[in-house]
């Protein structure tokens, strides 16, 4: 079993992140002809169509948010199988500058 984990990135960002990943992670099996690239990514697209309904469908995310993303994947007849149950999203949102100016204004305007 291998794990998959695109390191923090902004949901603009994921798919292609999880794509290289997966690619870089498979580069060596890749070489050696044991693995056809087709297949890397089909299992990218796949899994990528679940996350974009989850982070942009049913979370709501901006393209601004920061996620990590991190699955498990078994190698099964030179093909890949997500292991679903073992999916894991971190979620964070961006909060507007001007949000942050305001309340930095004042607060420094009551000190």
């Amino acid at each position: 079993m291998a794990t998959l984990s695109t390191g923090y990135i902004i949901v603009g960002a994921y798919a292609d992140k999880l794509r290289r990943t997966l690619f870089a992670q498979l580069s060596d099996k890749l070489r050696n002809k044991e693995m056809d690239s087709k297949e890397i990514a089909r299992a990218a697209a796949e899994v990528n169509q679940h996350l974009f309904d989850i982070l942009v469908n049913e979370l709501k995310l901006d393209k601004g948010d920061v996620v990590r993303i991190r699955i498990d994947y078994d190698m099964v007849d030179n093909s890949i199988r997500w292991k679903y149950d073992s999916l894991r999203i971190e979620a964070f949102r961006r909060v507007p500058e001007e949000e942050i100016t305001s309340i930095l204004s004042r607060k420094l305007a009551s000190t």
